[in-house]
């Protein structure tokens, strides 16, 4: 009753503060996740129809539904990166790095820049101007495309940072466990086996990410650099994964320990009661017998 009025105060405390509940977190991911794709589908299938008439437009046959067919091509590319750039700045707003709020406004100036880029191709008239807006476009995306990785992946470093320091409190936590089992007679070798598998999967995801770090503070890193930079970030987070796994075992194990522990105090500190034959006037009854009561 108490665990649960205590979840009813929090409920209660996070509506009143604003924040959102974990099915309304879901609820949210999954419409950008649905509103992505639609704008993902609305972008290659305009695509597929703008690839037909390009070869008109090169060689200047098009008429007025070719433009068209250019503006709505155009326009569904923007909408396909606003529908990516809103999706990273969800994301973004869901973790509490350093820096994120700066990011968050960057990505929404990148946003307000594409939407201007619409009102231009709206207002084009002939191929000089869908050529000039598609040129523009393609800048602007080129640009948002390489600071948006470089904000995701400094964000997504800061959190693997975060857990990296955080392993190194759990790692001290349980090589003390382990020496308090080793007084006892504990072999733990096995253990502290798994405990320094742990430490080097959790020093070199920091390695990687130390190195994925080193190209997102670069002023101007190519596209290649950055797709390096993410192949370290993905080496340090299944590295994590990895070193989750281990913990999860150690603590497995560990627990079947404290529970045998818990059970050997318990029979301490409450002994099984001796009974005396004689003082029961049982001294003519034999072993058996008297278990046989016991149990009856």
């Amino acid at each position: 009753m108490l665990q649960e009025k205590n979840q009813e105060k929090n409920q209660n405390e996070n509506l009143t503060r604003g924040q959102k509940q974990p099915h309304e977190e879901v609820q949210e991911r999954k419409q950008l996740k649905e509103k992505l794709n639609t704008q993902k589908n609305n972008y290659q299938n305009s695509r597929k129809n703008f690839l037909i008439i390009r070869s008109r437009l090169r060689a200047g046959n098009y008429n007025e539904k070719d433009l068209e067919t250019t503006r709505e091509y155009l326009n569904a590319g923007i909408d396909y990166m606003i529908a990516h750039l809103e999706k990273v700045q969800y994301n973004l707003e869901q973790s509490n790095g350093s820096g994120t709020e700066a990011r968050i406004n960057a990505i929404e100036e990148r946003i307000s820049q594409l939407q201007e880029e619409k009102k231009a191709i709206e207002k084009a008239e002939d191929l000089e101007d869908f050529t000039k807006a598609t040129e523009s476009v393609r800048g602007v995306w080129n640009n948002v495309k390489n600071r948006t990785a470089v904000e995701t992946g400094q964000t997504a470093g800061e959190k693997i940072d975060d857990f990296a320091n955080k392993s190194e409190s759990i790692s001290r936590k349980l090589e003390k466990e382990l020496d308090k089992l080793n007084e006892t007679g504990v072999n733990t070798s096995e253990l502290e086996s798994k405990l320094e598998n742990y430490n080097a999967l959790m020093a070199s995801a920091r390695k990687n990410s130390e190195a994925a770090k080193e190209i997102y503070n670069k002023e101007n890193a190519t596209e290649e650099e950055l797709s390096k930079a993410n192949g370290y970030l993905q080496n340090a987070l299944g590295e994590i994964k990895e070193a989750n796994q281990v913990l999860k075992e150690i603590f497995e194990e560990l627990e079947q320990y404290r529970s045998e522990e818990t059970n050997r105090n318990r029979a301490r500190n409450n002994p099984e009661p001796e009974f005396d034959d004689a003082k029961n006037g049982t001294e003519n009854e034999s072993e058996n017998s008297t278990e046989e009561e016991l149990e009856s």
